[in-house]
């Protein structure tokens, strides 16, 4: 008798279990690593040949910042700089947001002539540079180089 009484517990428990299973699993935050694209609360960062192409079909300017894994002034604009919220929309309502690794693609940043990093490189839409910026920015710095380079598209 006691081990139908045990059994009926596991029965109850387990049908809780599997009906409240699927509930709890949409209060969990699905990291996908895709974030960056869909979340409008951050910057569409794309790579420089997609970058290039889309500027082109939507004829905006773009943005490319030149940066290193291991820079400790391109991690800060990453953490302060890039998730000011004036920084995020101001980048995404005027520019095609571009991200170089110079350790990976060395090529472009001999292209560019980038010596130091982290430097922004300001392009219109057909790629001709217009404005460039060398070094850590700061929220408010990096709103004014917006506006240097849009007055120079």
């Amino acid at each position: 008798m006691d081990f139908e009484i045990y059994m009926k517990k596991i029965l109850v428990f387990t049908v809780i279990f599997l009906l409240s299973s699927p509930l709890m699993a949409g209060c969990l935050k699905k990291d996908d690593g895709n974030e960056g694209n869909t979340n409008p609360s951050s910057i569409s960062w794309l790579n420089y040949q997609e970058g290039m192409q889309k500027a082109k079909n939507w004829g905006r300017p773009i943005m490319i910042d030149f940066y290193a894994d291991w820079c400790g002034p391109c991690r800060m604009m990453d953490e302060y700089t890039y998730t000011d919220n004036n920084v995020i929309e101001k980048i995404n309502e005027n520019f095609v947001a571009v991200k170089v690794n110079v350790d990976q693609e060395q090529n472009l940043a001999y292209y560019y002539s980038i010596y130091s990093i982290p430097t922004i490189v300001y392009l219109s839409s057909d790629g001709k540079e217009v404005y460039r910026t060398v070094g850590y920015r700061s929220t408010s710095q990096i709103i004014l180089d917006i506006n240097t380079a849009l007055s120079k598209v």
